[in-house]
């Protein structure tokens, strides 16, 4: 449909000029940042199709950890209103995703499944959109990935980033996050174990496998938060100012999703998959696949007689 539209190339044709920025969205920013008249090419360059591309890399990211042995999966646990974070605590994180993926909502307690379906055509039929909070997680990563020597590059700040970076996401916490802020010392922090088979390990993961900008053996464990999609479809809409006429008028209703929590989350998984597959290569690359396998093999032996 836009591919003479917005073709910078050839004769001017009529470009559907854009000049309501709506609430929420890139819109006038980025025509005050780029000096766009028309905000169509805010609006087609900032929006979330984007991100196809990184869940088809992140795809193939996936492939790779998990021939070494690194999982990685994603579930909601709250869309507006609803939550069922305190119902999984005792879920182990595999089995969470994998009832999940049988989930329309993406949920990990598939009775459940109903009270969210039923949130969601409330708020359709209200002309309303409905954030919440989705969490993604990598089992069997090595300890030691990252770095504490330099800011960019300790990995919980770049897994962060990349969060930050899927649309609409607005917060970011890694393992128990902000409750910890609430915590004394002595209830926040993961005692560290050994054991012959093991090696090092804690017996909890407050630290949700991140300390110090590395990973340490544990699971990683990612909360992200996605606001409302800002689109909206009701009667009285969101005001807005034409940005040429300087009128007032009630944002556009276009075409749009009630929540998008749970396909944003399969695009954590595939963020969390980009930043891990990087990591790997950084402390392990080599010329061939085969011999970065045996470099890991060789390095969790190393890591669990910690000192040789």
């Amino acid at each position: 449909n836009w591919t003479d539209i917005m073709s910078v190339e050839g004769q001017p044709v009529d470009k559907r000029e854009i000049t309501n920025p709506r609430p929420g969205h890139a819109d006038l920013i980025g025509g005050i940042k780029y000096g766009f008249e028309n905000l169509r090419n805010v609006l087609e360059r900032a929006s979330a199709r984007e991100t196809t591309t990184r869940v088809a890399v992140g795809a193939v990211c996936k492939q790779l950890l998990e021939d070494i042995g690194i999982k990685i999966g994603s579930y909601v646990v709250s869309i507006g209103s609803l939550s069922i974070r305190n119902k999984i605590q005792d879920m182990p994180l595999e089995e969470r995703a994998k009832i999940a993926e049988t989930s329309e909502v993406r949920i990990p307690i598939p009775e459940e499944d109903e009270k969210f379906k039923q949130l969601i055509d409330e708020a359709k039929k209200e002309g309303e959109s409905l954030g919440g909070i989705f969490e993604v997680f990598a089992t069997g990563v090595p300890a030691g990935l990252g770095s504490y020597v330099q800011w960019d590059r300790r990995l919980d700040g770049k897994i962060a980033q990349a969060m930050m970076s899927i649309q609409a996401m607005k917060a970011v916490e890694i393992g128990e996050g902000f409750s910890l802020s609430e915590k004394l010392g002595s209830q926040a922090h993961d005692e560290i174990f050994w054991d012959k088979e093991k090696g090092f390990y804690h017996r909890t993961n407050r630290a949700g496998g991140l300390e110090g900008g590395m990973t340490n053996g544990e699971p990683i464990l990612v909360r992200v938060g996605m606001k409302p999609i800002p689109t909206l479809m009701r009667k009285k809409s969101l005001q807005s100012v034409n940005i040429k006429t300087k009128e007032p008028f009630d944002a556009a209703k276009e075409r749009s999703d009630v929540t998008a929590v749970p396909a944003a989350a399969v695009v954590g998984e595939a963020m969390l998959a980009i930043v891990l597959a990087g990591a790997v290569l950084e402390k392990f690359g080599n010329d061939n696949w085969i011999e970065i396998k045996e470099r890991i093999k060789e390095y969790k032996e190393s890591v669990k007689n910690y000192p040789q």
